[in-house]
């Protein structure tokens, strides 16, 4: 006999998602609160630009714990996205030996994936528009400077937003700064793995998946009034 996983629907995973999700996003709002008191990271604008959008999504998932709104799951294409999301992201989690991983701002291209997987399981029909509004400004910087890296970078070969202290994508996926080091690597499974990894971190999630997400409901609870 098959299980039907579409039975699982409206299960609750109220107290599943909300613990993960804001210790998560949380933890990171506070890692980079102390790099930046510590001086281990600079306080650049556009780097607390940055630090504050990103602590806003633990407030939107404080909101929703503190408005009671239950997260129930349901079977669906982006909860289906939501599972791969946590296997991948999880494995690649248990790889990681270095303690001092966890005292850095950039435990975010770990384990954001996996709170949002996470979130996406559950039926978001139903979350107040109020939450979404808090996400948008991380919608808006990842999806416009996320993929403006990626072409204006590919296109003028450097990294045109290195002044603002943003990453050298798509270079920066392979240790590398322009288009002749990028020819020079060998093309073997390092390779092959590096593009895979950094594709999956921050293209396939950060630059189009969760912003589109967030910007989706936003635009469908606008139509809704």
């Amino acid at each position: 006999m098959k299980f039907d996983i579409s039975r699982l629907n409206n299960t609750d995973l109220t107290k599943i998602v909300y613990p993960i999700t804001i210790f998560i996003t949380g933890g990171y709002a506070l890692m980079n609160l102390y790099t930046f008191v510590t001086g281990k990271q600079p306080t650049a604008p556009m780097l607390i630009i940055v630090a504050i959008a990103f602590a806003l999504i633990t407030v939107g998932f404080v909101y929703l714990a503190l408005k009671k709104v239950r997260l129930k799951f349901k079977w669906s294409v982006l909860s289906v996205i939501g599972i791969i999301l946590i296997v991948v992201f999880s494995r690649e989690a248990m790889d990681i030996h270095r303690l001092d991983f966890f005292l850095t701002p950039g435990w975010d291209h770990t384990f954001f994936p996996i709170a949002f997987g996470f979130f996406f399981l559950c039926d978001l029909s139903k979350i107040p528009k109020k939450f979404w509004l808090f996400l948008l400004p991380f919608a808006l910087l990842t999806f416009i400077l996320g993929n403006a890296m990626l072409i204006l970078n590919s296109i003028f070969d450097r990294n045109v937003f290195e002044s603002i202290n943003a990453p050298n994508y798509p270079f920066a996926f392979f240790g590398v700064n322009n288009w002749e080091e990028f020819h020079a690597i060998p093309k073997n499974s390092q390779f092959i793995g590096d593009f895979i990894q950094g594709f999956l971190h921050e293209f396939l999630t950060f630059f189009t998946l969760f912003p589109v997400v967030i910007i989706y409901h936003i635009v469908r609870k606008q139509k809704q009034h």
